[in-house]
């Protein structure tokens, strides 16, 4: 049963600059109330990037029984979406309560800033201060309320100030900072950078700009001057520091989390609330000499604001511990390369989520994965299964058993977690058009990106091992054993364990088939080899006569190996230049004739194929038997090792060759 209110916010992403203070404001107000905190990160409608479009599929859960109140940052979600459309979905939330953030809406309580009288400081500095004369706007989306005053504020500044506007010097922006370098190249294919100052209407694209065209060789601000809109934190530690309007986004959640606990108690809270904003004079304008260490601004009041220790001392501390966490992601995803099955998936992700300071999550997944198509609105299945869940009564001890429930209804089971206070995070997951189920997860210590990151390479993972799954079921109706060798290549050579080029075993499919084909051997007390070879100069190869020719070399390479060995051998390209085979029942005196036999095949082929190269391969060797020297991964590595050994051989016959050489 519930017995704390719960906030919800609907916003683009957690990682966000823009996000970032707005989601402090919204959590310490929770936190100062005992109060839970679930934010639906989701991208915006109509997302016109990839996939993440399928983002949006989380706000499908926004409804009296996730939340009981919903703080929308109207200001981000609107700038893909039609204002008809935007006003459809607002009316399907009711009869939950919403408060708005950033754009004024109809009959909703609404947190905006004056726009005007920091955007008008700014540009007015511009012109009066620094005497520029020329001035372009990179501006927002058409759609964006907020987008157009700030258009029509800098419009009007320019009137106020006698210069003409120039309808040439208009840059069409999103307010995403993905789209600044398409949006600054096209633009300017089209029209000189005739312009002595960029006016950008967010913080993003400033900083999207700066990188462009600091790449283009122009200098910001010995060239051009740039000024953003939002004071994001990013923007004070950026190089140049940027000149910008700053809205103190914090106290903009602060404000929206009091007023939506107001109108949950039955309390009234005005329809429209106006947030003043100021301009911030740094480097991006000229304002901060580059390398001053005693202020990192000049207010509009000409005040400057000093360097604290925190200034300095918080991105160090931040930056460790955000390496701290990437060693800890970089050490998760090699673990995940070796798991195949759901269920080894789930126990490690277990393991691993607690490590990243996780300590509430569940996994649900849908029973079937739906498709959700661009431009459309996602309908929840009626059945979802939690696959994976635990929070600190749970510790070191997850719920594995299947639970089935209507995700329709409720975000999660009533249960799920101890009943107190914590601020969660909702992300979807979802494979190109599909979507596969979402992950309810309690933010740790490092970074929002690592976590962003984390459910990213979740969904890849989950697909994966569904596919794995699906692949082993639909091999077990159609074979009788699976450890049968021959049967077993014939099944598994399919997308996800071939190598396209050679129809070779990728190193997935290596891995797999070649361990099991270690382990069936010495159950049946027999030995066998495993080889690890490389080509000799394919990269020359590809220098001199491209990478076609090489991926012939490549390919006739596997042809060589595959007339040398058997149909019951596993044999792979492992990736660029390098194969393996895991030969069993072979006596490890057998080795120098298979050598010799692949000596001869490439004679063959050199003398024959009319090919401008030399096909030839440097090959490393070593025997498996017993129970000390089975696994693949470390027998890999040995026949690695005395493959370089071969290579160095080699080349010391070459060198000396060389040497010897007569004097014509």
């Amino acid at each position: 049963m519930k017995t704390t209110l719960r906030l919800g916010l609907q916003i683009n992403a957690i990682d966000a600059d823009y996000s970032r203070d707005l989601i402090t404001g919204i959590s310490n107000w929770c936190s100062e109330h005992d109060m839970s905190f679930i934010l639906f990160s989701g991208r915006a409608f109509g997302w016109p990037y990839g996939y993440e479009y399928q983002n949006t599929a989380v706000y499908s859960h926004i409804h009296p029984g996730s939340i009981d109140a919903l703080i929308l940052i109207t200001g981000t979600q609107c700038n893909f979406i039609p204002k008809e459309a935007f006003q459809e979905y607002l009316t399907s939330l009711a009869p939950l309560p919403v408060i708005s953030v950033s754009v004024a809406l109809d009959g909703i309580p609404s947190i905006v800033v004056d726009n005007e009288t920091g955007l008008r400081n700014l540009v007015s500095h511009l012109i009066e201060v620094h005497g520029v004369q020329k001035i372009a706007v990179f501006k927002g989306p058409d759609d964006n309320p907020e987008a157009v005053l700030r258009l029509s504020v800098f419009l009007k500044t320019l009137e106020e100030h006698g210069i003409p506007f120039d309808a040439s010097r208009v840059i069409n922006g999103d307010f995403s900072i993905e789209n600044c370098h398409t949006a600054l190249a096209e633009y300017c294919s089209r029209h000189p950078v005739d312009f002595d100052a960029l006016v950008c209407l967010n913080d993003n694209m400033a900083i999207g700009a700066v990188k462009y065209f600091q790449e283009q060789g122009i200098r910001v601000p010995e060239d051009l001057l740039v000024t953003g809109f939002d004071d994001l934190v990013r923007s004070r530690y950026e190089e140049p520091s940027l000149s910008t309007v700053s809205q103190n986004l914090v106290e903009q959640g602060r404000l929206a989390a009091e007023y939506a606990t107001r109108v949950i108690q039955g309390k009234q809270v005005p329809s429209r609330t106006t947030l003043a904003t100021r301009a911030v004079f740094r480097q991006s304008c000229g304002c901060v000499p580059r390398g001053n260490l005693e202020y990192t601004a000049i207010m509009e009041d000409n005040q400057k604001q000093y360097a604290s220790p925190e200034f300095f001392i918080n991105p160090s501390a931040s930056w460790f511990r955000l390496q701290d966490g990437m060693y800890k992601l970089r050490q998760y995803l090699f673990r995940l390369v070796s798991l195949l099955s759901l269920s080894d998936l789930i126990e490690e992700l277990r393991v691993n989520f607690e490590s990243f300071d996780i300590q509430t999550c569940a996994i649900v997944l849908f029973r079937k994965a739906p498709r959700n198509s661009r431009g459309e609105r996602f309908a929840l299945p009626a059945e979802a299964e939690i696959i994976l869940h635990y929070d600190e009564e749970t510790r070191g001890n997850a719920d594995r058993n299947p639970l089935f429930f209507d995700p329709r209804k409720e975000l999660l089971p009533a249960g799920i977690f101890s009943d107190r206070p914590r601020m969660l995070i909702v992300n979807a997951l979802y494979h190109r058009e599909h979507q596969l189920g979402y992950i309810v997860f309690e933010q740790g210590m490092y970074d929002a990106a690592l976590y962003e990151t984390l459910c990213v390479q979740l969904s890849t993972s989950i697909r994966a091992a569904l596919v794995f799954e699906e692949k082993e079921a639909a091999e077990e109706r159609l074979n009788e054993a699976l450890f049968d060798l021959e049967r077993s290549n014939k099944k598994l050579n399919d997308i996800s364990r071939t190598d396209e080029l050679t129809g070779l075993y990728n190193r997935r499919g290596f891995i797999s088939l070649g361990q099991r084909s270690i382990d069936l051997a010495l159950r049946r007390n027999k030995n066998g080899l495993i080889m690890f070879g490389d080509m000799d100069g394919l990269k020359l190869i590809n220098d001199t006569w491209g990478h076609e020719t090489g991926d012939r070399a490549i390919v006739a390479m596997a042809n060589v190996l595959k007339k040398t060995f058997r149909n019951m051998d596993v044999l792979a390209r492992l990736g660029g230049d390098e194969f393996s085979v895991v030969a069993v029942d072979i006596n490890p005196g057998f080795l120098e004739t298979i050598r010799s036999r692949i000596e001869d095949y490439l004679a063959e082929y050199n003398e024959t194929s009319g090919e401008p190269f030399t096909l030839s391969i440097s090959i490393g060797a070593v025997a498996f038997s017993g129970s000390e020297n089975n696994r693949l991964e470390k027998l890999l590595s040995v026949a690695d090792s005395l493959l370089y050994e071969e290579k160095r051989l080699k080349r010391e016959s070459r060198r000396k060759a060389k040497g010897h050489k007569p004097k014509s």
